[in-house]
């Protein structure tokens, strides 16, 4: 870390970053006061909430947040999906994105437009970064990110949330 403030500081470098999994370990890393950016990556979802508190540890910091994997590379993408964060997501998960899905339907939306929207609404964010599988992913991607959802969506897929939990990290908060 002190080669990377001194290269800061010497101007060969603009910014220092951090980015990882584990919101525990990031916390740690953040208490060093010396990032300028943080990047998160299916940590804040629709149905994860657990990189709330280093969001607002640097945001509290003055730095940017950048958010990432938005549908928690899998669940919030592809109906019947029970991946979450690359790996076997946890049954409340599952049971989360099944019933926030059917509230999307209803709403004459998808769950991928949802969760997309989730982090673009979000004013902590500098930036919500998604990644693509295929190029005409764009112009879905982009349609999803300037419908427009009612207010209401929001208030019942946030009643659907599970229970906070580090379901990622290695121990729990």
């Amino acid at each position: 870390m002190d080669t990377l403030v001194a290269l800061r500081e010497s101007g060969e470098i603009g910014a220092i970053g951090l980015a990882g999994g584990d919101s525990h370990e990031m916390a740690r890393y953040l208490d060093l006061g010396v990032f300028d950016v943080l990047l998160t990556h299916s940590r804040w979802s629709l149905v994860d909430r657990s990189a709330g508190a280093i969001i607002d540890q640097a945001r509290g910091q003055g730095m940017a947040v950048f958010n990432a994997a938005v549908y928690g590379a899998g669940i919030l993408a592809k109906a019947g999906s029970t991946s979450y964060g690359y790996r076997e997501a946890p049954r409340e998960l599952v049971d989360a994105a099944r019933a926030m899905r059917a509230v999307c339907e209803r709403f004459g939306t998808d769950l991928r437009t949802a969760a997309l929207q989730f982090s673009t609404r979000d004013p902590r964010f500098a930036s919500t970064i998604v990644g693509m599988s295929h190029p005409d992913r764009v112009a879905a991607t982009v349609a999803s990110a300037s419908a427009a959802l009612p207010e209401e969506i929001w208030v019942e897929l946030e009643q659907l949330v599970p229970a906070p939990r580090a379901w990622l990290d290695h121990r729990e908060p």
